[in-house]
């Protein structure tokens, strides 16, 4: 069985059955306390802490702490707005959909602003043959950029992400482009092989980065590049660092290779 792929939907089966158990037994004696059944909003305050606390204790990520927190809510307020069950189902599976990562590798949905699109295309000649990948490439937006600017005919810009929502959107983009250096593949990031690439570009979150750094350093040529929106690796302090002035405080923190 493929247990970490399940992991975000077994975490939330045991948070909703905990916070079900847990608001029935707090029902049960609250009427034995006081009489009447338990107002409702209290209810779901105990439902939603007990779901989002247990999905705390079993290290999922804040997002989907938040979500299972609120699912009791959302059932409620279906029925109460006579919507269908399945409403809420359908939010949850878009979540999982979308929030792929976030949910069984904690690595959240970033997007690359156009500031940051502008500084990556700085650090890479625009008439010479050059090799990208976009580590967890979201949209896409980050090889088509580079595509736009480096217009070599033997230049790649390719990009893997495996939250299929996203994927589903980037692939037609790069359709879209009509460029055939683009290439975005569906594909966990820890499978490629980084060796083949000048430059490598990762939004991802900090729990990944200490493995992906010795990922890099192994497999990489000395004198590439390997970039990290704003996540930087304990211990080993980057070659360079170039902030991102966009509104937000994120930097790119650029490794070069070496022997």
């Amino acid at each position: 069985m493929d247990f970490k792929g399940r992991r975000p939907l077994i975490i939330a089966f045991l948070a909703e059955f905990c916070a079900a158990g847990v608001t029935i037994a707090a029902v049960q004696g609250y009427f034995a306390l006081v009489g009447t059944d338990m107002p409702l909003a209290l209810k779901l305050v105990i439902a939603g802490m007990v779901a989002g606390g247990v999905a705390y204790i079993l290290r999922a990520t804040l997002p989907w702490c938040v979500f299972l927190a609120l699912l009791p809510s959302l059932f409620v307020g279906a029925m109460i707005l006579q919507l269908p069950l399945w409403v809420p189902l359908v939010i949850l599976a878009l979540l999982v959909l979308i929030m792929r990562n976030s949910l069984g590798e904690r690595v959240p949905l970033y997007l690359s602003n156009q500031k940051t699109l502008d500084l990556i295309c700085s650090l890479i000649p625009n008439d010479r043959p050059v090799s990208i990948i976009d580590l967890g490439c979201g949209f896409g937006a980050m090889p088509r950029a580079l595509a736009r600017y480096n217009t070599h005919p033997d230049s790649r810009f390719h990009g893997v992400e495996n939250a299929p929502l996203p994927f589903l959107m980037a692939k037609p983009l790069a359709w879209r482009a009509s460029d055939t250096r683009i290439s975005i593949k569906w594909q966990s990031l820890w499978s490629v092989d980084l060796g083949a690439y000048d430059l490598v570009y990762a939004f991802l979150s900090p729990q990944p980065m200490p493995q992906l750094y010795k990922k890099a350093k192994t497999e990489m040529r000395s004198g590439t590049r390997f970039v990290s929106n704003s996540f930087t690796v304990p211990d080993h302090p980057p070659t360079k660092t170039i902030p991102v002035r966009s509104g937000r405080a994120t930097e790119l923190l650029i490794w070069t290779m070496s022997d």
